[in-house]
């Protein structure tokens, strides 16, 4: 939910020292306290004190938008002109076309992002996919789940690869990774397609919520680890992912809420979980309904974890 002046987006790759190469070579900035010493150091405008957030968070002032990407229409030029791809780019069209064939979804609900939309991939790059729309993703999702297996081309992290995938995931997370194993091997958001990665992202449209900037005010109440039970994953699969939850520890926590695909499909109703995150306090301004919520992913400590 955006400002009317600006956009709130999150860094995500900048230029490197291209001396000597033909065309501008690009890095991915993973941490988020690099994105905040980067924008500090560089770019101080687009760091911006949200009032309803209640912290200083990064965005992009409308006058400074250069042009606006579509993950949908991208896809769709790829389709178009797949003779000329890179063979990174033709094995993206071809896991779309068996994904879209699988789960029924139109193609006006399914895009390209990452690297590939900004035409800045190489043969290393993954493969980047966003649905959108509630019904379509929720389609999407079960149909997915109940083919993983049955779709060519297509598996599950397992072996190194699972290690290697989690290592890098979760590196500061080393004392858990057995079970992050666990849970990784799992989801079906993500794998291998031949030699590639993917991640398909899901996302609600904005018209499906009634939420707007200012409506819901955010306090920090600082970091926290406590227990509590998922009574309810059902926006779990998307991003933001939320999982409703009950705890003894902290009689007022309602929520878990990430930003971040790493945290989608990672427990389910019914489980007692261990968390760790950023405890905030929300109040909707409309109804003045206050209750507490985790933030997950914005500390690379950030867990969350059956127990």
């Amino acid at each position: 939910m955006h400002p009317q002046d600006r956009i709130i987006a999150y860094l995500r790759y900048v230029p490197e020292d291209s001396l000597g190469k033909s065309r501008l070579q690009y890095r991915k900035l993973y941490n988020l306290d690099e994105r905040y010493e980067y924008l500090t150091s560089r770019f101080s405008e687009y760091l911006w004190l949200s009032n309803a957030h209640g912290r200083v968070i990064q965005s992009v002032p409308r006058q400074k938008i250069a042009s606006v990407l579509g993950p949908v229409v991208g896809l769709a030029q790829m389709k178009k002109n797949r003779d000329t791809l890179s063979r990174l780019g033709k094995a993206t069209v071809l896991l779309a076309e068996r994904l879209v064939q699988t789960t029924g979804i139109a193609w006006s609900d399914i895009g390209i992002t990452g690297s590939q939309l900004l035409g800045i991939s190489t043969d290393r790059s993954d493969i980047d996919f966003v649905v959108y729309g509630s019904a379509a993703c929720r389609k999407f999702y079960g149909v997915l789940a109940e083919n993983y297996g049955k779709i060519v081309g297509i598996r599950p992290y397992s072996g190194n690869l699972l290690t290697a995938h989690v290592r890098f995931r979760w590196s500061d997370l080393t004392q858990h990774h057995d079970i992050l194993k666990k849970i990784e091997s799992r989801k079906v958001l993500q794998g291998l397609f031949g030699k590639y990665e993917f991640f398909v992202r899901l996302v609600k449209c904005p018209e499906e919520t009634d939420e707007f900037y200012g409506r819901m005010l955010y306090d920090i109440m600082g970091s926290c680890d406590v227990r509590c039970r998922v009574e309810d994953d059902h926006d779990s699969i998307f991003t933001p992912c939320i999982y409703v939850v009950e705890s003894s520890d902290s009689p007022g926590l309602r929520r878990l809420i990430s930003f971040r695909g790493r945290f989608t499909e990672q427990v389910s109703t019914g489980m007692s979980v261990r968390t760790r995150g950023r405890l905030e306090r929300v109040t909707d301004t409309t109804t003045g309904d206050s209750f507490q919520q985790v933030v997950l992913g914005e500390n690379s400590t950030d867990y969350l974890l059956p127990i």
